[in-house]
């Protein structure tokens, strides 16, 4: 089962109330498969509303996931040692989509960060390259339609993938008031070993006296970062600046720089046996790489501690089995619909048959693709 399933990740902080809303909107094809009220509130993540409609939405693309390997899944069959079944692991991983994109919005509040005007025009290129490869707005809409989702709530979901970038460039950009101070980055690239350092590699049958030479140029230097972009003009390399990297035991290369002080140099003759050697210049970390690692511990954080409420007599009144094969019934039903409607249109212009709808109910919600 391992090769079939992603890992489960279960939800760290759950909880539940009877005090959140059942909602009463009835649109889409989720509200007809499950009878939840598409702007009922399932879950409150972090302090975000999560709706009924974007949790069976997440639960949906699960359970088209789990069919697409075990189109005959048993959803009461047991899937874990600990005895979860498929229909528990779809809830549950479900939750965890949905956890990803609370967070995010809840980070994003938090840090005072809005959607850029840069992401909010790529965005909507986005949306008209999907109108443009469906071929018309109404095609666009009946996808969403076959999916279960109104517009509003996909874009919302489409919108948080574009939104933790915009989180992710703050925190990343030296200035910004998401980056972390100097003097936390360093505490924290110390703690995991970080090295900082300009490297040239060599190859080729003079490699080992290449190096040795340049190694003798390149101490005698008094600019040692100009002389090093002068060097990797003259070998046609990219010039790369300061790579940082984390120390790895055993590693002839990593060992050698691991020995030098700051403002070291050493040349490093063919440590993997495959005659390639190595002149390399010890610096501190870039800190701005750090930064980028710094960030994905954080949001690592974030989730961890992320306290998920659930609306359990919603949560609870869900039977995958029985939702999703209806889900996939309203989905033929609609195609068909979508389909002669198109013949119909097709025998009175003599054109051909729009491809709005995919070749099976089950791809249904692969295009487009929304962030998982």
């Amino acid at each position: 089962m391992a090769g079939v399933l992603v890992s489960v990740a279960l939800v760290g902080a759950f909880a539940v109330t009877g005090g959140m809303k059942g909602g009463r909107s009835t649109n889409g094809l989720l509200y007809q498969a499950s009878g939840l009220h598409p702007d009922g509130e399932m879950l409150a993540i972090s302090g975000q509303t999560v709706t009924c409609e974007e949790y069976l939405f997440w639960l949906g693309m699960v359970c088209d996931n789990v069919t697409a390997s075990m189109p005959d899944v048993d959803w009461s069959a047991a899937v874990t040692g600990d005895g979860m079944t498929f229909a528990e692991y779809a809830k549950t991983d479900a939750v965890e989509a949905a956890k990803q994109h609370a967070v995010v919005r809840a980070w994003a509040q938090q840090a005072g960060v809005a959607l850029s005007d840069a992401s909010t025009l790529e965005l909507d290129a986005q949306r008209q390259q999907y109108v443009a490869y469906y071929g018309s707005e109404e095609a666009y809409l009946q996808q969403l339609a076959l999916m279960g989702i109104s517009e509003e709530a996909y874009d919302r979901i489409l919108e948080d993938q574009y939104l933790y970038r915009d989180l992710y460039q703050a925190f990343c950009t030296p200035g910004s008031s998401l980056y972390a101070d100097d003097a936390t980055l360093t505490d924290y690239a110390a703690q995991l070993g970080y090295m900082g350092a300009y490297v040239l590699k060599l190859t080729g049958e003079n490699a080992e006296t290449m190096a040795n030479d340049l190694l003798e140029r390149w101490q005698a230097a008094e600019d040692k970062e100009k002389e090093y972009a002068l060097i990797c003009e003259e070998l046609q390399q990219t010039a790369d600046g300061i790579v940082t990297l984390t120390a790895v035991e055993d590693d002839a290369l990593s060992d050698a720089m691991s020995a030098l002080e700051i403002g070291g140099m050493t040349a490093v003759i063919d440590p993997y046996g495959e005659g390639t050697s190595f002149v390399v210049l010890r610096t501190e970390p870039d800190l701005s790489a750090v930064a980028e690692t710094y960030f994905d511990v954080l949001w690592n954080q974030k989730m961890e501690e992320a306290t998920v409420v659930t609306n359990s007599k919603l949560y609870d009144g869900v039977d995958v089995g029985a939702f999703y094969e209806k889900l996939i019934q309203l989905r033929q039903d609609m195609m068909a619909e979508m389909d002669g409607g198109a013949q119909t249109d097709d025998d009175r212009t003599g054109g051909s048959q729009s491809d709005s709808a995919d070749d099976s109910a089950d791809s249904a919600a692969d295009d487009p693709q929304p962030a998982a």
